[in-house]
């Protein structure tokens, strides 16, 4: 009988031990290294005939898991923007702590945003050129704050968040915050409707600067409003997406808008073909004499995109842009992706 007794509690004891190893084994904090940049040569054919190469990204950072739910990031960017000298400016980009469990997803620090990530995720092609919201300056893609999202049920996800609402280039403390709020519904599979919507305070050391023959403004607080709809599966990538701001700089109906089309089909294994339509608009206060927004009008794109390994892609891309709607440019480009 204790022979009974004691082979039993080995083999109990044997069990708790194996299923402790292999929790053990089912997770191990780990790091990796995050290595991205794009860059580019173009050749313009309109009345900026110039040619050249360009890097407009060169990312390097960390990531490190602590547990299955908690991890954090630290990036820099060695071209996030020029000096007057047109050399480039080093940027901190990230610098954040995340947790991800049971629907929740929460970050704090220097993190990404909401505001127009899904749509990059749809348009697939970030390195060729930015999404809508972030080509015209609709808000930063990332920012000092909090963001946090739950997800409901597999049809509906939902995400706030609380920034400082100058974007990672411009650190500092005041009276101005942006509140932001989304919802994305998922009615089919492979297909989403989002909305997105977020206030900025006024604040006074934030305004634009008003036009020379201005010398009075009303002053408001900024207004976002984003809606997408999108439908992607493993061969083609379509997105929809109309946006708009109110009070830009928080000057009373100093509004712009736009709409963007894109979609990006998959006819190789290695190969894309892509293709995007923007349409940009402005309204004008009162007192304004002129048009504000340089970046008014038209830009159509169309490409294609050869990946011969996972970390390499690259995109040759003719553009026509007329940006006052009275003339046009052409460009070719050649458009690079790294990513270790």
């Amino acid at each position: 009988m204790k022979r009974y007794y004691f082979i039993s509690t080995l083999i109990f004891l044997l069990a708790i031990s194996s299923s402790y190893a292999q929790d053990s084994l089912a997770f191990k904090p780990s790091g990796k290294i995050i290595a991205r940049s794009f860059f580019d040569y173009s050749k313009g054919f309109g009345e900026d005939d110039k040619s050249g190469f360009d890097i407009t990204r060169a990312l390097l950072g960390y990531n490190y898991k602590f547990t299955p739910t908690l991890q954090a990031q630290v990036v820099i960017d060695g071209a996030a923007g020029k000096t007057s000298s047109d050399g480039l400016e080093v940027y901190l980009r990230n610098a954040f702590v995340s947790w991800n469990d049971k629907g929740f997803n929460i970050s704090a620090g220097l993190i990404g945003l909401m505001e127009f990530s899904v749509q990059e995720t749809y348009w697939m092609h970030r390195y060729v050129m930015k999404s809508f919201q972030d080509l015209n300056k609709m808000g930063p893609s990332v920012d000092l704050g909090i963001t946090a999202a739950y997800t409901f049920s597999p049809y509906l996800s939902a995400d706030i968040s609380l920034t400082n609402g100058e974007g990672n280039k411009k650190i500092k403390k005041d009276n101005s915050m942006r509140y932001a709020a989304g919802l994305s519904l998922y009615p089919m599979e492979n297909t989403i409707f989002r909305i997105y919507g977020d206030i900025y305070n006024e604040s006074e050391d934030l305004r634009d600067a008003l036009p020379e023959s201005v010398t009075d403004a009303n002053y408001k607080n900024q207004y976002t409003l984003a809606l997408f709809a999108g439908y992607q599966n493993a061969r083609i990538s379509f997105g929809t997406e109309y946006n708009r701001v109110f009070n830009k700089g928080f000057i009373e109906k100093k509004d712009y808008y736009g709409y963007s089309f894109y979609t990006s089909v998959k006819f190789a294994p290695k190969w894309r073909a892509f293709t995007r339509y923007d349409l940009v608009d402005s309204s004008t206060p009162d007192n304004f004499t002129a048009p504000w927004n340089s970046l008014d009008g038209q830009l159509m794109m169309i490409g294609i995109e050869f990946q011969p390994v996972k970390q390499l892609k690259i995109a040759p891309n003719f553009r026509n842009s007329n940006p006052d709607r009275s003339k046009s440019d052409q460009y070719l480009f050649v458009s690079v992706e790294f990513n270790l």
